[in-house]
């Protein structure tokens, strides 16, 4: 089924992927531009905090937590396996453990410590780059490219994916919002998502036959209709 789903374009995962490197390379140089930038968008965002919009935050980054993306992950891989997509099925959870376990390796060699004032929830770890937002992406492509993408209707389809680019917008917000990473943490994370995702395809289409010979009994069959 992924097969038939156009990948990410090699200008936008290359992009990505070199803006990532930028971000990184800025930290870990201490960059008083971006520090100054990142503290500056934080007062921004934190600069007003009412009681409704806090707790909105706080649901969002629950859902959202690394380990519920993991939760989910297997049941999307679940439903694909049920569908009888197991190869998709397999990539989908390979695609989520090898992510995050890029983006701990990130996490440990830049070791860059969280902000700190105004934690509206105390965080543990370091901080670049965020693995809420880099789950939340993961999982939205998945969404996009195995489901919404199988809806009929086009006004439909584009309704779902309005929908869920609106959510990873809520997670990277609340990300800063309650004070557990600076704004450059969210977009490396979305940046390094994506050109993940992109590495993951290409994976995915390299190693499909070799995979399928393992987890479907009708390989030929299948491999005439994808």
């Amino acid at each position: 089924m992924l097969k038939n789903q156009n990948s990410i374009s090699a200008k936008y995962a290359w992009t990505s992927g070199l803006l990532f490197v930028l971000l990184l390379a800025a930290v870990r140089a201490n960059s008083a531009m971006l520090l100054k930038l990142d503290t500056g968008i934080i007062g921004i965002v934190q600069n007003s905090m009412p009681t409704f919009e806090t707790s909105l935050m706080k649901a969002v980054t629950t859902i959202a937590e690394p380990k519920f993306a993991i939760v989910y992950a297997v049941i999307i891989a679940a439903v694909l396996w049920f569908m009888r997509l197991r190869v998709d099925a397999i990539w989908t959870l390979a695609t989520l453990a090898g992510g995050d376990v890029v983006a701990y390796i990130f996490k440990e060699f830049v070791q860059r410590a969280r902000p700190r004032w105004n934690q509206v929830i105390p965080e543990s770890g370091f901080s670049f780059p965020s693995g809420h937002t880099f789950g939340a992406v993961l999982i939205v492509f998945f969404l996009v490219w195995f489901f919404v993408s199988r809806i009929r209707s086009q006004n439909l389809q584009k309704v779902c994916q309005i929908i869920l680019i609106i959510w990873v917008v809520l997670v990277m917000y609340s990300r800063i919002y309650l004070g557990a990473h600076y704004p450059s943490d969210v977009l490396a994370a979305f940046f390094l998502a994506v050109a993940w995702l992109a590495i993951a395809r290409w994976l995915y289409k390299k190693l499909y036959d070799f995979v399928a010979r393992f987890v479907e009994k009708d390989v030929q069959g299948r491999h005439s209709q994808h």
